[in-house]
């Protein structure tokens, strides 16, 4: 091998082992610049735009969960968590729910999900008592998000407002009406109630027929399981009333009642 072709063969193999000492000595790439996806369910990226609402079943006291949630251009616009009265189909308040904790519980879980957007960012430890009504929160703020991640938007079914029916004509003394509030497209609250048109013994005209003045209970009994029923429900189509029995005189009439009440409402 003569000279030149021993020179050039050195340079190539020192330029081998400057490059490699190069590629051996790059710095790390940082992962953390593009993490891999690790939204959880509970964000917000990715929503579709509408409106979706939850509601729960009436409990035994009488009152229900019902949150609503709005999005806009993939944003969280609002929600709003409340719990109702199924007699009244009001929102807890100061003056009609002596628990004033718990309604100061759903003022501060509404007002910090509003301001964050985020429910991985709402302290629940932050609000003491109610614990039911914190776990009600969560777990119906975790669905509208599944729902509103799918797409799955609610539809309204009635017109909200106040809708009230009576029957034609008192029986015995006693006349059958009902008072049906809607919220959001949805039945809250449902009143029925047999008022005397008359005095009769131990019972003015006006008063509400009720345990203390009506010797059958049954009929009471009655119209209180299926105000339960309709709510749930949300109205008449398909109610199964299998499960009522007795009275059967008062579900027939409370049924065609709450009807023609929400005829209006349509």
């Amino acid at each position: 091998m003569n000279k030149r072709v021993l020179a050039l063969t050195l340079a190539l193999l020192l330029m081998a082992v400057v490059f490699t000492g190069c590629s051996n000595n790059q710095a790390p790439v940082d992962e953390s610049e593009n993490p891999a996806d690790t939204t959880p369910v509970t964000g917000n990226s990715d929503l579709v735009d509408g409106i979706y609402l939850i509601k729960r079943p009436v409990s035994q006291n009488g009152n229900f969960p019902m949150a609503k949630l709005e999005v806009k251009d993939g944003e969280i616009v609002s929600l709003n968590y409340n719990e109702y009265l199924a007699t009244s189909g009001e929102a807890k308040n100061e003056s009609n729910y002596r628990y004033a904790e718990g309604i100061a519980v759903i003022a501060n879980l509404n007002e910090q999900f509003n301001e964050k957007k985020d429910l991985n960012a709402v302290d629940f430890d932050a609000v003491s008592g109610a614990t039911s009504t914190k776990g009600n929160f969560k777990e119906i703020v975790e669905e509208l998000l599944d729902k509103a991640a799918k797409g799955e938007i609610y539809e309204p079914v009635y017109k909200d407002g106040v809708y009230e029916a009576k029957a034609e004509e008192p029986s015995h003394g006693w006349l059958a009406q009902v008072s049906v509030r809607v919220q959001d497209g949805q039945i809250v609250g449902v009143d029925y109630a047999e008022v005397a048109v008359e005095d009769m013994d131990g019972v003015k005209e006006g008063d509400r027929k009720s345990e203390d003045n009506y010797s059958y209970v049954r009929p009471l009994e009655v119209a209180a399981e299926l105000q339960k029923l309709i709510i749930d429900n949300n109205g008449t189509d398909g109610l199964d009333v299998d499960a009522i029995s007795g009275a059967t005189s008062t579900r027939d009439g409370i049924i065609e009642l709450v009807n023609k009440a929400l005829s209006d409402a349509k």
